[in-house]
């Protein structure tokens, strides 16, 4: 039966390599940065526009994944309720279920990984300005999304 893991976090919280972990046991990985690094933003900064075509395709592989039977986990920040909201509401439309996992590490952790991080197809690269007011403006899940936390450091 299909099933739909939806990780949820900031920047360098540990997503991808969760991500990977179950793309390795037989999952189907859906990235947003992978995407946008396969059209060529190398910068972090994909224009509107690309964001919308990006949505679009990974909603159709989330649909021939789940149309397979597939173990699907979809690999993104989901920083706002109203985006988790969204995807649910796919996921739901497509009668699988989902589970949305909050990967998370304190700020500190944050900034030391961003540090080591290398730009590429699974690591977009900011300064500690901008992680530090991206970390504030998360929307975290809040009691009424049920959700499972996943503590990386």
């Amino acid at each position: 039966m299909a099933e739909v893991t939806l990780l949820c976090g900031p920047v360098c919280a540990g997503k991808t390599t969760y991500a990977r972990e179950l793309e390795q046991r037989g999952a189907l990985l859906l990235s947003y940065d992978r995407e946008a690094w396969a059209r060529g933003v190398r910068d972090g900064r994909p224009s509107r526009e690309l964001m919308e075509q990006i949505d679009a395709d990974l909603h159709s592989r989330l649909a021939d994944g789940v149309a397979a039977d597939r173990h699907v986990v979809l690999d993104a920040s989901l920083s706002t309720r109203k985006v988790r909201d969204r995807w649910r509401m796919r996921c739901g439309a497509m009668g699988v279920t989902t589970e949305l996992v909050v990967v998370r590490a304190p700020l500190e952790t944050l900034q030391e990984r961003l540090h080591e991080r290398e730009p590429g197809p699974d690591a977009v690269v900011l300064d500690d300005a901008a992680l530090a007011a991206y970390v504030d403006g998360f929307e975290w899940p809040g009691e009424d999304e049920r959700h499972r936390i996943v503590e990386t450091a």
